[in-house]
């Protein structure tokens, strides 16, 4: 049997913080892909979209953004956090959202909006996300996997917005400015 000395004592180690409920300064750390999500995967990763689809209707592909929050506070500072994009596929077609927009628009609508929040080109059907590019969004706390404790994620029902470089390292820290005060966009 082998014995090691880990350096905390068990009684020592201490809890997470979560952040807040809050705006923070999020930038994009890794370059950005396009993935196919989860639910194509679980079909078959080697499969097309079609045959996935077959299998899952839910099948598709994702623009997937790798985001760290830029803040001067140590315990926030660099945490990361993954904002999985949907793209439109054939499967969206014939398909509503709740308030009546096609799917497909709908998807489109929500990847536009990151676009424009980081600061990404928007051209036609292209957007553009590259590394360094920064927003403030919009973090909750929510049910972590076992649904048993917390975890910080990005709120789903909340859009990004730009940041100047007046609220940048001033709203990530849970101080009280407002991030829709005028001045500070």
């Amino acid at each position: 049997m082998a014995t090691f000395n880990v350096g905390i004592g068990e009684e020592d180690i201490q809890e997470p913080i979560l952040m807040p409920e809050d705006w923070y300064v999020m930038e994009i750390n890794k370059e950005p892909y396009e993935d196919k999500n989860k639910a194509w995967k679980d079909a078959g990763e080697s499969l097309n979209l079609e045959e996935a689809s077959k299998i899952n209707e839910k099948a598709g592909k994702n623009i997937v953004l790798q985001l760290k929050v830029v803040s001067d506070v140590p315990e926030y500072a660099g945490r990361v956090m993954t904002k999985w994009l949907s793209l439109p596929n054939p499967n969206d077609e014939g398909q509503y959202m709740n308030n009546g927009q096609p799917k497909a628009d709908w998807k489109a609508s929500v990847i536009f909006t990151w676009a424009k929040a980081f600061g990404g080109m928007t051209e036609g059907e292209e957007v553009s996300f590259g590394i360094g590019q920064k927003a403030l969004v919009y973090i909750i706390q929510g049910a972590d996997m076992d649904g048993e404790g917390l975890v910080n994620e990005i709120s789903m029902n909340v859009d990004p917005r730009p940041i100047s470089e007046a609220t940048e390292g001033g709203l990530s820290g849970g101080d009280d400015s407002n991030p829709f005060d005028s001045d500070l966009l």
